[in-house]
């Protein structure tokens, strides 16, 4: 680490290259998240390059959690690969900055970030808003979760929760009992509804622009479960649907493989497209027809949950896929099944039956996909989702807070000259300090002498005063005649006589070697 004109120069353990900041760095909002500049991840890539380039001192820390999931790259190359605006990219660091950014608020998504990032904002008394989106570790039921939960939102330093479902906000109220003043209810999430796709004219159709039927499947899988998100649903109901519409096609896009559950007999009609990044859903959508999502908890009203709709059944509607979705927990509080959405359960057969119905009559299909792509434009409008949130953050960087102090930086163990210069600084203090311990107990011991001698001088003066006492009472009682002489002998016995005589007789003695 190098410091010059008040520039930090930090070097990359992943690299060893260099990178530049100020040693103290004050900004507004600070982000912290663990998927950018990763995009894998569109939501966040909107709302959060969004709030950089809205918040004119606003910064966003990364906490890399992308490695392994999604990719293998160090933070440099991250960035540099990334489809970010330039002036974004500048404000996005490694969590390693952490320590030298002095922010008014910070802003953090899921349970599992605020709980992995809350020791450090208390430790530096930070306020914060928290995104509560379901997942993340945000489980109905779960001890722990209520735990981490409960903690945070009760922390004075938390003063905003926004939730994006009716679930989640009766949950904070009912069984966390957080403040209802806390509660930001913002129906949805920030997905691109301003991606340029228009139903009539970028659509394509059965039987005009496109020889097949094509429903998908579109989700990340946790774990070995290929249940949670639906995927033995999509797979039961592509069985019964294949052996009726020779023309229709299944597309698997998320971490799903042939080999988890049998596709026996329709194994020719799957397209599995793996791991897939925002920008390629921008060719494949417009050719879908309908997307499939039969989710479900882990068990009734327990553990882990999906929004509703899906992120990926949002996205799907914005480019215009007709949306068969299941509501099992109650979340749905915009749609109307049959009008502008269609709603399955998991019953294979009764869904079959249902979709079979819309691809025998593509008329019917197709009307349902535009309202749906109407309405989805209507109720999860980027610009108003927004707006509710950034006015939200403003309100509470308004406020008037006390200073967050930036704690001293801890030292680098590489910085050895600087830890030898603290060293010697110690060893002087040392010295000085035994140096002075040394020297009072001197000064304790010539105390004690003199106050030895001033009480043998008390007594000295005591005995003088009795002597001068009885000399007085000796003169008062001699006869008259005989008191001069009496007189003259006491004085010529008196110590101060004495001391005289001696005086006169080692002057005689001094001046008479002399001569």
């Amino acid at each position: 680490m190098n410091v010059s004109d008040g520039i930090v120069a930090v070097q990359s353990m992943d690299t060893g290259k260099m990178h530049s900041y100020p040693p103290h760095e004050y900004c507004d909002l600070l982000i912290i998240d663990e998927m950018l500049p990763c995009d894998f991840s569109p939501f966040r890539s909107l709302e959060y390059s969004h709030y950089l380039g809205y918040f004119g001192s606003s910064l966003l820390l990364s906490t890399e959690g992308w490695h392994g999931a999604f990719s293998n790259l160090s933070f440099e190359d991250q960035l540099s690969e990334s489809a970010l605006p330039e002036a974004i990219k500048r404000k996005i660091r490694p969590f390693s900055q952490f320590s030298a950014i002095v922010p008014k608020l910070a802003y953090l998504t899921f349970l599992h970030n605020a709980w992995q990032m809350f020791p450090y904002l208390v430790d530096r008394q930070i306020p914060f808003v928290l995104q509560l989106y379901p997942g993340g570790r945000f489980e109905i039921g779960n001890e722990e979760s209520d735990n981490h939960l409960r903690t945070i939102v009760e922390s004075p330093l938390c003063r905003k929760v926004i939730v994006t479902q009716n679930l989640s906000r009766d949950y904070l109220l009912d069984r966390i009992g957080c403040d209802p003043a806390k509660i930001q209810f913002i129906y949805g999430g920030v997905y691109d509804t301003n991606n340029g796709f228009d139903f009539l004219r970028d659509k394509k159709f059965y039987g005009k622009s496109k020889d097949t039927l094509d429903m998908c499947f579109v989700a990340h899988r946790y774990g070995d479960d290929t249940k949670k998100k639906g995927y033995d649903q999509f797979v039961a109901v592509a069985k019964v649907l294949a052996q009726r519409f020779p023309d229709l096609r299944f597309h698997v896009v998320g971490d799903y493989t042939p080999d988890q559950i049998s596709l026996e007999g329709v194994a020719d009609r799957f397209v599995f497209h793996g791991k897939r990044p925002a920008s390629f859903f921008k060719e494949f959508y417009p050719s879908m027809d309908i997307i499939l999502s039969a989710n479900r908890p882990s068990s009734e009203g327990v553990g882990a949950f999906d929004g509703f709709p899906t992120g990926a059944c949002m996205e799907a509607g914005f480019w215009g896929v007709l949306n068969c979705i299941s509501d099992p927990l109650k979340m749905n509080v915009a749609f109307t099944d049959d009008v502008d959405v269609v709603f399955v359960d998991l019953d294979a057969a009764r869904t079959a039956d249902r979709l079979a119905e819309l691809l025998e009559h593509t008329d019917r299909l197709y009307r349902l996909a535009y309202e749906n792509w109407h309405k989805f434009i209507q109720v999860f409008d980027a610009n108003r989702q927004m707006w509710d949130r950034c006015r939200l953050i403003t309100e509470q960087l308004l406020k008037t807070e006390a200073l967050i102090i930036r704690p001293a930086p801890r030292m680098s163990s590489m910085d050895t000259s600087l830890l030898a210069g603290y060293k010697e600084e110690v060893r002087q203090l040392t010295a000085n300090y035994k140096d002075a311990e040394m020297r009072h107990d001197n000064l304790l011991a010539e105390y004690r002498q003199l106050a030895s001698g001033f009480l043998s001088l008390q007594s000295e003066n005591a005995r003088l005063a009795a002597d001068n006492a009885s000399l007085t009472t000796t003169l008062a009682d001699a006869p008259a005649l005989g008191r001069a002489e009496l007189l003259m002998l006491r004085l010529a016995q008196s110590r101060p006589a004495m001391f005289l005589r001696k005086s006169v007789i080692q002057i005689k003695q001094h001046f008479g070697k002399s001569a």
